[in-house]
């Protein structure tokens, strides 16, 4: 896969299958089965005589061989599916199994994809990117590991800003764009009385949905990175940017602690300023968010003008 991304990068290159048999240390017929095998999966492979094969869109392949980030924990593993139920479910029988730290699992469909409160979560096959990350944080005690999510949203917040998007980011875990939701995250965690066994980091981002792809009730709620910037942009080479940018400041975290990135959270968190309406110990409340915690708690003032934190839950702006 990484010679047919070097070769198609490279101004409609064309890779022979001799080439490759040769520098990979197979037949031809074992060049043909790969080939096939990547069709299969999803990604289109222009064959022509005499000259080989060059992949038809380089920059949208997402298959293990073509994603290539330069990160030291996340992404060193890389699981590629086309369609599965869900890349969190997968995680977690990835991690029953024994994986490696780090481990990525996209995949370009998911039929069971779920958003917080077990939603489901809008999948377009080749459209979005649907990926979970797999993290062994031994050293986070587990009153800290919410923290993760405020960190993976600066995170992909700044790998965004590379292709000319600004992000707000609503708290707890939605990315928003003019209001309208172009991602999310969802953090599933185990862990003993005082440490964190594992997490899984679920990211879902709408990147080349047109507005055909988006259902009638959720058009004025949805947005995509094509619909910001009016053309499709290589799902490869975000999910690239994302992957260092996330390992960037997970490397940092685990050596600085939340001081490494809260205060970019909370510049660009925008819900805090506002008027908003949430539930807590099971009412329906309103108040104004004042600021983020230390722990990414949302401070609150209440409508009686209490204080409390906000550690999950619903929040809606008015």
């Amino acid at each position: 896969m990484s010679m047919l991304i070097k070769g198609s990068e490279q101004g409609q290159r064309y890779l022979s299958g001799g080439d490759m048999a040769k520098a990979l240390g197979i037949t031809r017929a074992a060049v043909w089965k790969y080939i096939e095998a990547i069709r299969k999966d999803g990604a289109e492979v222009v064959a022509a005589p005499r000259l080989g094969y060059r992949l038809a869109d380089p920059e949208d392949v997402l298959m293990k061989g073509a994603v290539m980030p330069a990160t030291q924990i996340i992404g060193g593993s890389y699981q590629y599916y086309g369609e599965i139920d869900s890349t969190n479910s997968e995680a977690k029988r990835r991690i029953r199994d024994g994986c490696q730290d780090g481990l990525v699992i996209i995949a370009e469909n998911q039929t069971a994809g779920r958003g917080r409160m077990g939603r489901k979560w809008l999948s377009r096959p080749g459209k979005g990117l649907y990926f979970s990350v797999v993290l062994f944080p031994a050293y986070l005690p587990i009153d800290q590991a919410a923290l993760l999510v405020p960190l993976t949203a600066v995170g992909v917040c700044r790998a965004l800003e590379e292709f000319g998007i600004q992000v707000d980011l609503k708290w707890p875990n939605d990315l928003l764009y003019q209001g309208r939701k172009l991602g999310g995250i969802l953090l599933e965690i185990s862990g003993e009385a005082d440490r964190v066994r594992y997490a899984i980091l679920g990211i879902g981002i709408n990147v080349n949905l047109a507005k055909e792809d988006v259902p009638p009730e959720l058009a004025d709620i949805v947005t995509s990175v094509a619909m910001i910037k009016g053309e499709e942009v290589g799902r490869r080479l975000l999910l690239e940017k994302i992957l260092e940018s996330l390992d960037s400041y997970y490397r940092r975290f685990s050596r600085g602690g939340s001081d490494t990135f809260i205060n970019e959270y909370r510049s660009l968190c925008w819900t805090v300023g506002r008027s908003i309406r949430f539930e807590w110990q099971g009412k329906i409340w309103d108040g104004f968010a004042q600021g983020i915690e230390a722990d990414g708690a949302l401070r609150v003032q209440t409508e009686n003008g209490d204080t409390l934190a906000l550690r999950s839950g619903d929040v809606h702006c008015l």
